[in-house]
């Protein structure tokens, strides 16, 4: 029986969760026109020409379903914290005090560090990637203009990519630290495996990023910082850990 109302549980408290994502996502999709001012504004404050102040759609359903994808990725952001803290309330009753604590503090600041990363990607990623691709305008006199021309859905699409592969990178210490603390890690092996993890963080790089160097760039390098952060942290606190036990 006891199994059968852990699972009424979890059920109960999913579908709270799954429910709060909908009605969040409902909320943004009737209030999209906030939602886009938010994510086009990186664009729109490069733009010089107010003539350019614009975007286009090549087809008839594409800012409606574009619009969607829009409202569930805002909805799901919204709705993270969430699932966090039905998780916390559903596993905690299972759990030690210590591990409790430690759970917690996890959790907190995955959510914390997640949304760091979405503001560092919408106040200094997005815009220095903006400013990159728009810098290949061409207005040469005696030759034709090259104009940008931002289509909607592929706007939305990269943005919201970006916003993500951000938001999942700043995760990247929480990982190591929660790892370490398992056991799995410690500093002699972050310190002896650097450049298999610098590799790792290429590849992570060039995979969730636009093919271009200025991103990849503007994610490796907070990954890297991260990294060698984490070492220390795991020098010093672990450390005195195990001195004071």
């Amino acid at each position: 029986m006891k199994y059968l109302e852990y699972l009424r549980e979890l059920r109960n408290r999913l579908l709270f969760s799954f429910l709060f994502m909908f009605f969040c996502f409902l909320f943004f999709f009737f209030k999209i026109n906030l939602v886009i001012d938010v994510l086009t504004n990186p664009l729109y404050e490069l733009l010089n020409n107010q003539e350019n102040k614009r975007m286009i759609f090549t087809g008839l359903p594409e800012v409606f379903v574009s619009n969607l994808k829009v409202s569930f990725f805002v909805a799901f952001l919204f709705s993270l914290p969430i699932f966090f803290i039905q998780i916390i309330l559903f596993t905690s009753p299972a759990l030690y005090e210590k591990e409790k604590k430690v759970f917690v503090l996890v959790s907190i600041m995955s959510i914390l560090f997640f949304f760091l990363g979405i503001l560092f990607a919408y106040f200094f990623l997005i815009p220095m990637i903006w400013s990159f691709f728009i810098s290949y305008e061409s207005f040469v006199d005696g030759s034709l203009p090259i104009q940008l021309e931002s289509r909607y859905a592929e706007y939305m699409k990269l943005t919201m990519f970006l916003l993500l592969a951000s938001g999942l990178s700043f995760e990247f210490p929480i990982a190591i630290i929660f790892l370490t603390k398992l056991g799995v890690f410690n500093e002699l092996f972050l310190k002896k495996n650097r450049k298999f993890f610098l590799i790792g963080i290429l590849i992570f790089s060039a995979l969730f990023t636009p093919p271009d160097i200025i991103s990849q760039i503007g994610i490796a390098i907070p990954l890297i910082i991260f990294y060698e952060f984490s070492i220390l942290f795991i020098k010093f606190f672990f450390k005195k850990k195990v001195k004071n036990a």
